[in-house]
């Protein structure tokens, strides 16, 4: 998504320093409370005072370390950066730039672009030659051919999902992540991940069948940050809404303009039996709606605003069912997975009552676009989900993730529900990717695999996602194991 964005061959020198351009091609966006901004280019950070950012004609001006107004990045506009310093000599350059929102909290970027007489193409551009597409195509089938993963030849292949999703035994346990973090990936290849070219030879070798893509939708909320830490989370106590005038001021982005382009370019050169799993995240209908007015407000509202909970849940519902059906379009879509945080580890994080009111009718409506589309529908959520998992069920999803190991036993709810659902997950990231020895993940995964594999149903995973603090090696023995031991028939 990055790299869409970047404006490639705009890095070059100027009078004083030197320049590059990020254009939104995305979706419109509005930040405010930007600060810590940091950028650098071959790991050489620049002090701020030497960055200026110039967002088409207007020059964003800092205070108190923050921008000092919020800042409205419409579609097509473009953010020039300007760094004072020496020269770049000629040649390819990395560039990183992080920096925190009150929206979006951290935001981490990177980018490789070239100096001087290096070729400066897009990688939209590259990909959309047939020679180059050849090319990539004919790259990645020698990498799958001569490639293996923990002593299994490379093999990807998204029918085993399907079959997983389906209830049945694939030739295998497949592995399933929606989200893993560049620095997990780039310590994985051994190399930086630059383009979408490289992060799909990533999901290779690490033996996945598809490639994760999410179409950008942002809605509003607020994130508590450590001070120099870009680490962030959301707050419950606050929030950018309050009352319909908030709802009806902010500029809501249009689901009709959302960027799908990715789903095309990445279908065109990815190996012939992967496919793309489309992401409804990171937070859909409740998450959205709740976190735009921060979870303790959303909750007294249910209550005493009830106009304000409405149209919050029919604008953010008819625009992610919008982008549903746009989404069941795609080529080479194998699957969507909708991440909906519903619960924490005693339970909803509120009643049932009020997801069965609000929540779950856009749940079946959206469900059934991908029944009528014959793409499967997986759901996320944390925590423990028992007193609405039949809800689930009847809203056409088909696999759930990733039963969080502090909330729900994984072996219980195969035993409940594996004639229902597909059981995504779960091994733990609290202390078993994080802080366990690679042997002990390669203990977790086997158990896993014998107890959940049996009769089919069962996709392997982490207990949420694959942040950069998960110990890379921890997450190479679990891929590994999986591919060693997920053979079918279960013996173990």
């Amino acid at each position: 998504m990055v790299n869409k964005i970047y404006e490639r061959g705009s890095l070059q020198n100027v009078e004083d320093g030197f320049t590059f351009c990020f254009k939104n091609t995305m979706t419109p966006l509005k930040i405010s409370g930007m600060r810590e901004i940091k950028i650098s280019v071959d790991d050489v950070a620049y002090p701020t005072e030497n960055i200026q950012l110039i967002l088409d004609d207007q020059v964003l001006t800092f205070s108190s370390e923050s921008l000092s107004k919020p800042v409205a990045f419409s579609k097509n506009s473009r953010l020039h950066i300007n760094l004072a310093g020496n020269p770049l000599p000629d040649g390819k350059h990395v560039i990183k730039i992080s920096f925190i929102t009150k929206e979006y909290g951290g935001v981490s970027l990177k980018v490789s672009d070239a100096v001087g007489a290096c070729e400066k193409v897009t990688f939209l551009q590259r990909i959309k030659n047939r020679s180059s597409q050849k090319r990539v195509q004919s790259r990645f089938k020698e990498i799958i051919e001569g490639g293996t993963l923990g002593g299994v030849p490379l093999d990807p292949d998204f029918s085993r999902v399907e079959k997983a999703l389906r209830l049945e035994e694939p030739d295998r346990v497949p592995l399933f992540e929606a989200e893993i973090e560049i620095p997990v990936q780039e310590w994985f290849l051994g190399r930086d991940i630059n383009n979408a070219e490289d992060e799909i030879e990533f999901y290779i070798k690490a033996g996945y069948d598809f490639i994760p893509i999410v179409p950008p939708f942002f809605t509003p909320r607020l994130m508590r940050t450590a001070s120099g830490d870009e680490r962030t989370w959301i707050k419950e106590s606050e929030g950018i809404i309050k009352t319909v005038e908030d709802v009806r001021k902010f500029p809501w982005p249009n689901p009709d303009e959302v960027d799908f382009s990715s789903f095309h370019d990445i279908a065109k050169i990815l190996p012939p039996k992967m496919k793309i799993v489309g992401l409804l995240s990171p937070a859909a209908i409740f998450g959205n709606t709740s976190q735009s007015m921060g979870l303790v407000n959303f909750s007294y509202a249910l209550y005493d605003n009830v106009e304000v909970v409405d149209t919050l849940f029919e604008i953010i519902g008819t625009s992610y069912l919008k982008i549903a059906k746009r989404l069941a379009t795609m080529p080479k879509l194998g699957a969507v997975l909708m991440s909906d945080d519903l619960a924490h580890a005693g339970g909803c994080l509120v009643s049932p009552k009020v997801y069965r009111k609000y929540v779950f009718p856009w749940y079946r409506q959206i469900g059934e676009v991908f029944e009528k589309a014959r793409v499967p529908f997986i759901f996320h959520s944390d925590g423990r989900l028992w007193d609405v998992l039949d809800d689930l069920v009847g809203c056409g999803i088909k696999g759930i993730h990733p039963i969080e190991p502090q909330a729900m036993d994984i072996v219980e709810v195969k035993r409940r529900y594996g004639n229902k659902l597909c059981i995504f997950g779960n091994v733990d990231l609290d202390y078993t990717l994080t802080r366990g020895s690679v042997d002990e993940v390669i203990g977790v995964v086997k158990q896993k695999i014998k107890d959940l594999g049996p009769g089919g149903g069962y996709v392997l995973s982490a207990s949420n996602s694959i942040p950069e603090y998960v110990k890379p090696e921890n997450f190479k023995a679990m891929v590994e194991a999986t591919k060693k031991h997920g053979k079918y028939p279960i013996n173990l």
